[in-house]
C-alpha cells in the first residue's frame, strides 16, 4: 500500500514537473495551479515557453491587467518577478482558502541562490470557459526574514 502512494505521489509530482501539456481544469486544486506555474517558470527557455504556460493559468481578470502574452513576458522579466524564472527550488507554505478565494505563499531559491517570497492570489472562476477552475489573479513578492 505504501509503495502505491509513493508511486502515485511521484507520478503527480512528475506531472507538475512536466507542465507542458497542462491547461486550466476544474480537477486541479489551487495549490496545484501554483505548482504547475512554478514548474513552468523553473523550466523557462529562450522561447519563453514556461512563461506562456504560466500565462495559461492567469485568470481572465489578471490577463486584462498583464496581457497580452508579450506584455506578460516583459512583466516576468522585470526586476520584481525575474527571480521566478529558472529558480532552483520552491517551498510551499500552508494554503489559505476561503470559499472561492485562496492564497498560496511560496518561498523560492533563485538561480543565484537568493531566498525570495511570493504570494499567489487565486480564485475559482465563474465564467463558462473556465468554470470551476482555480486561476491566479495576482502574484505579490514578500520579504523573507533570515533566521
Amino acid at each position: 500500500m505504501f509503495l502505491f502512494f509513493f508511486f502515485l505521489n511521484h507520478l503527480i509530482t512528475w506531472g507538475f514537473e512536466n507542465a507542458n501539456g497542462a491547461y486550466p481544469n476544474p480537477n486541479f486544486k489551487a495549490n496545484e495551479i501554483v505548482k504547475i506555474q512554478l514548474s513552468a517558470m523553473k523550466q523557462n527557455d529562450p522561447s519563453n515557453h514556461g512563461i506562456e504556460i504560466t500565462f495559461r493559468f492567469a485568470s481572465p481578470k489578471n490577463k486584462i491587467q498583464t496581457g497580452p502574452l508579450s506584455r506578460f513576458i516583459s512583466l516576468l522579466k522585470n526586476t520584481t518577478y525575474k527571480h521566478l524564472l529558472n529558480h532552483k527550488d520552491s517551498t510551499f507554505l500552508d494554503l489559505q482558502k476561503n470559499g472561492s478565494q485562496a492564497i498560496q505563499d511560496v518561498i523560492i531559491t533563485t538561480s543565484k541562490g537568493l531566498i525570495k517570497g511570493f504570494r499567489f492570489f487565486l480564485s475559482l472562476q465563474k465564467v463558462e470557459k473556465f468554470k470551476n477552475c482555480w486561476m491566479t489573479d495576482a502574484v505579490i513578492p514578500f520579504n523573507v526574514l533570515d533566521t
